[in-house]
């Protein structure tokens, strides 16, 4: 009899360590650590066809910032709305520049875009060093042309060095080389 009452005690002991411990991980986490973060201004894109055409999520942060300040603007908001028949507005920052015209109502219908001196995509970078290994990179213009129903053209204008020699090349997007001359 007393095995068996020892036994019992043991299954007892055994479950009410199980239970505690189970208990135990359902206990929320007490250090909460907080983190401010800055404003965010959220707003329609109203031009989605021209984001949609445009928009390389490898493209340089200041192409991408622009781009999308192009195709959110609601011209609606402008004095002149109304008035003509096409609106050219002109985006600017440090890095270039966004010549976009709407239509009366509102939508983007073609745009020519031309940034300089930006960080290239990974894919040309890559391209570059293992098509001109040895080559630094001396300049870059990165053009942008849109016009609704129309291919997106995207191309960079680089100009490479080494030693005393200068490469001028015309890049895609994917890395590859349109043309080359001295």
């Amino acid at each position: 009899m007393k095995t068996t009452q020892k036994i019992k005690s043991m299954l007892l002991s055994l479950v009410l360590l199980g239970f505690c411990n189970i208990v135990n991980a359902q206990r929320p986490e007490t250090s909460i650590s907080y983190v401010n973060l800055d404003e965010i201004i959220l707003s329609p894109i109203k031009n989605v066809t021209y984001y949609n055409a445009v928009h390389d999520p490898y493209a340089a942060k200041g192409v991408i910032n622009l781009e999308t300040a192009a195709a959110s603007y609601d011209i609606s908001s402008s004095d002149l709305y109304g008035k003509y028949e096409s609106y050219l507005f002109i985006f600017k920052n440090h890095l270039g520049k966004i010549m976009a015209i709407y239509d009366n109502e509102g939508e983007l219908v073609k745009s020519v875009e031309k940034f300089e001196n930006i960080q290239l995509s990974e894919k040309v970078r890559l391209s570059l060093l293992s098509e001109y290994p040895g080559w630094r990179l001396n300049s870059t213009v990165f053009k942008v042309k849109y016009a609704n129903n129309k291919d997106v053209e995207r191309v960079y204008h680089l100009q490479i060095v080494k030693d005393d020699k200068k490469l001028n090349l015309k890049v895609n997007c994917d890395g590859d080389v349109l043309s080359s001359r001295n």
